[in-house]
């Protein structure tokens, strides 16, 4: 008897751990949308991207959680800490050559025309949604 308390205590043990199988299925939302391009604006803050889903320059007059000035770089949306589509992602990230900076996103939050991210500083809850330049 002992063996198939056991053998039940694996089973179920087994069972219960959530088993990673990669990016979630996305097929509902339709084909993956191209990538931003163009100049999006925030109270005076700029993201321009070119259009290749990787570079973006950004100009910013207060700094973005620890992202300050001027510069350009790499950019990614993320799920589960791996690249994903913008307009299902959990994460937005730009690489600035040094440092990754890593904001908080949602699904739908980001369209085409449109990106929105938010931080914290402290117990202070920073939102920022820039809209592209028409």
């Amino acid at each position: 008897m002992k063996p198939f308390f056991t053998s039940l205590l694996i089973v179920m043990a087994v069972a219960s751990c959530r088993v990673h199988g990669g990016p979630p299925n996305t097929d509902h939302l339709g084909p993956e949308p191209a990538p931003h391009n163009g100049v999006f604006v925030c109270d005076g803050d700029t993201l321009i991207f070119n259009g290749d889903g990787k570079t973006v320059t950004w100009s910013f007059s207060s700094p973005v959680d620890s992202l300050r000035g001027k510069g350009e770089g790499s950019y990614v949306f993320k799920m589960h800490h791996g690249k994903f589509r913008y307009d299902a992602a959990e994460y937005f990230s730009i690489y600035d050559g040094k440092k990754s900076h890593t904001y908080h996103t949602g699904p739908g939050m980001n369209t085409e025309d449109q990106i929105s991210f938010y931080y914290f500083v402290g117990d202070d809850h920073q939102e920022r949604t820039f809209k592209k330049v028409k």
